[in-house]
């Protein structure tokens, strides 16, 4: 297993869930009603909705367990079946087995093959929680099939906002894949920071630059933010919690670069007009910037989401990464937090 994937596990929250949850993959996986026993009590009850210990219950828990497997995006559901090898899916070999012959069949590295199961594990949990959304299927399929009325340009909305924030676009994979300076503005960042870990370790270790602008865990904004949520927290000190592990997130990323790299990290007490990546934002190449609005109390893969390329659309690239440098030296607006 990766060492900074169970960092990343660590400062989430979900180090007995994950541990266990890995364990269940052992052999050749295929988990039993009674494996379900393995799992931390409070994931039992509270994820897996669990109420005792009978037979009964446990094949309950198994069932949720599996359901929580196909809610998954499509690319970590097939990592995730690999791993845990239901009904023998993947064959009878072992766990090794199983990865050596997804690693030949994709032409991956066999370690490369570990990490992105243990991060499919962990993203797992953390669409456990409240705050990550009930609702993360894309609605564009429908939107695709539906009739689209016609706009006066002869441009239908759906065709700009193609980026969905939960299942994103292989563009927004690639540029993660090829950046040298990223700077990012929204909330809390939490599922992007982990889903993309392993890009973000290798951006630093390779010299690279990451900037992020983040709402403050112990400012009154989170909790303002929190009433615009499809999936409010019951309680202040809950919505803290959830930014607080944000960043810690980042304190185990750059932990993993072993100091490599520059990480810059800001808060501010505002809700942000919006969500935006920008992929080497200051370069005469490639640029792109990845933006996403806010909605009040829709799922987030409503969010109504855009690329933009610099080198096509400088007018509108440079009004909003214009935004986040203003936000980010605006020292009336956002101040520095140290990571280490």
């Amino acid at each position: 297993m990766s060492a900074g994937i169970k960092r990343l596990a660590e400062a989430q929250g979900f180090s007995a869930a994950f541990g266990a949850l890995q364990r269940l993959r052992i052999g050749r996986g295929d988990p039993e009603p009674d494996d379900m026993l393995q799992l931390p009590g409070d994931f039992r009850r509270h994820t897996l909705g669990m109420v005792g210990e009978d037979d009964a219950q446990l094949a309950i828990g198994l069932r949720r367990l599996i359901a929580l497997v196909e809610a998954a995006p499509k690319r970590d559901r097939v990592l995730l079946r690999m791993a845990f090898n239901f009904d023998l899916e993947f064959g009878d070999g072992l766990w090794t087995s199983r990865v050596t012959d997804y690693a030949v069949k994709h032409e991956l590295d066999e370690r490369k093959v570990r990490e992105k199961v243990d991060t499919a594990i962990l993203q797992l949990l953390l669409r456990t929680r409240k705050a990550a959304g009930h609702r993360p299927e894309s609605v564009s399929g429908s939107l695709e099939t539906a009739a689209q009325p016609e706009s006066p340009s002869g441009i239908a909305a759906s065709a700009f906002f193609d980026q969905d924030y939960v299942r994103n676009s292989r563009l927004f994979v690639a540029a993660w894949e090829s950046a040298h300076t990223v700077d990012i503005c929204g909330f809390g960042h939490n599922r992007m920071l982990v889903s993309y870990s392993a890009e973000i370790i290798r951006l630093l270790r390779g010299g690279g630059r990451l900037r992020v602008l983040l709402q403050d865990p112990e400012g009154r904004a989170v909790i303002d933010a929190n009433r615009r949520s499809s999936t409010r927290k019951a309680s202040e000190e809950s919505v803290r919690h959830q930014h607080r592990a944000g960043l810690a997130t980042l304190t185990s990323l750059l932990q993993s670069a072993k100091g490599a790299g520059k990480l810059q990290v800001r808060s501010y007490d505002i809700v942000p007009p919006f969500t935006a990546y920008f992929f080497d934002a200051e370069t005469d190449g490639d640029a792109k910037a990845f933006v996403w609005f806010w909605s009040w109390r829709q799922a987030s893969s409503l969010r109504p989401g855009f690329v933009l390329r610099q080198e096509h659309d400088p007018l509108w690239f440079g009004r909003f990464y214009d935004q986040f440098t203003a936000m980010w030296n605006d020292d009336d607006v956002s101040r520095p937090l140290e990571i280490a």
